[in-house]
């Protein structure tokens, strides 16, 4: 009898430890999970401060550039000015909606011709050429709007 009693504590025993460190195992794997899901979540849509005013003066064919003033509000419109160095007494404005993309990280100004979308930094736009992709080479860092 007391046989019987050893045998049935120590499956006892059994039985609770592994049911713990399972449990342990499946508690780590939920916080992996949920750390993973927080983490895909943050992006600059959601994670900065992008209403504001960005200015810069990008490159044009011409070599001379542009002064361009880009302000976006939180509600999606933005309102663009661009003024030609050699011809300051001119400037064009645009004004309309932008648009996010998917991953949450670059906006696209609707109604514009292309190129017409930038990369959201902190307190930074970078423009982006035709095909949505960053300007690379000697004068990437002219393609940038910092933020007032």
């Amino acid at each position: 009898m007391k046989t019987n009693s050893f045998w049935f504590l120590i499956t006892i025993v059994i039985f609770f430890t592994g049911c713990k460190s399972n449990n342990k195992e499946n508690q780590a794997n939920e916080e992996v999970k949920i750390t993973t899901e927080v983490q895909d979540m943050h992006n600059a849509q959601n994670a900065l401060d992008y209403d504001g005013t960005y200015i810069g003066t990008l490159p044009t064919a011409s070599g001379i550039g542009m002064k361009v003033t880009l302000a976006l509000t939180r509600n999606g419109t933005y309102h663009k000015s661009v003024q030609y160095v050699e011809n300051a007494d001119k400037t064009f404005e645009s004004e309309g909606k932008f648009t996010w993309n998917k991953e949450g990280n670059t906006i696209t100004l609707e109604g514009e011709e292309k190129p017409n979308s930038y990369f959201v930094g902190e307190n930074q736009l970078f423009h982006l050429d035709e095909n949505g992709n960053r300007i690379t080479g000697d004068l990437a860092d002219e393609y940038r709007l910092r933020k007032q």
